[in-house]
């Protein structure tokens, strides 16, 4: 069994690493080399830029900013499950409508257990596993030569492609809203250390003192 430990990017901005994180343990099983690649690939990155959105963006920007964000993320989240789904369902009814055999079984399968450190990081470990049931459904109608090698090939790159685009979209919403946010509260600080200068100097006003000048003594 691997165990995943969870890592930060030094990409990402992020609170500092001695702060404390609440995480629990999931375990998945992952058959195809399809799906543990992809984990291998697509996982720490989108769990990064999950965990920056969840917690740090709301350190350093507002709870509407944080959540205009989220919502985003959510409907790329949302549809890609959703493809997913519809695609294993119309594979397994053409295996089912082919008399295909569904036992498949993998010589290879794993183990692998991670640490959660946001919500949604675990719906993303879900569209990894059901991305490993497609490939499933894939195997099983290769082996049963209802689709050839080079099908096969074509749409297993495509949906590793597309769950892999899916990982770097969010790391980069990440990061371009944390980045902003960082530059609004930059600008703000400087506003308003500006501003008390300016009152600072109103109260206390700079004078300046004329040269003494020289009397001749008779």
């Amino acid at each position: 069994m691997a165990t995943r430990p969870y890592k930060l990017s030094s990409s990402i901005p992020t609170v500092r690493l001695s702060n404390s994180r609440p995480f629990i343990t999931q375990k998945a099983v992952l058959n195809s080399l399809h799906a543990q690649q992809i984990f291998e690939r697509g996982y720490d990155m989108c769990a990064n830029g999950l965990f920056s959105l969840t917690v740090v963006l709301r350190f350093i920007g507002t709870e509407d900013q944080a959540q205009a964000v989220e919502a985003m993320v959510d409907d790329l989240l949302n549809s890609t499950l959703t493809e997913i789904r519809q695609e294993i369902e119309r594979m397994q009814e053409l295996s089912e409508a082919s008399g295909c055999e569904t036992g498949i079984g993998y010589t290879n399968a794993r183990t692998v257990e991670i640490q959660i450190t946001s919500p949604r990081s675990i719906r993303f470990l879900a569209i990894i596993r059901e991305f490993d049931q497609l490939i499933a459904a894939m195997d099983t109608l290769w082996l049963a030569c209802l689709i050839d090698d080079t099908q096969y090939a074509v749409e297993a790159y495509q949906w590793k492609k597309k769950i892999l685009r899916l990982a770097g979209q969010i790391r980069t919403l990440a990061t371009r809203a944390i980045l902003a946010a960082r530059r609004k509260e930059s600008a703000e600080i400087a506003a308003e250390e500006k501003e008390s200068a300016v009152i600072k100097e109103m109260i206390n006003p700079t004078t300046e003192t004329a040269p003494a000048l020289g009397i001749p003594v008779v």
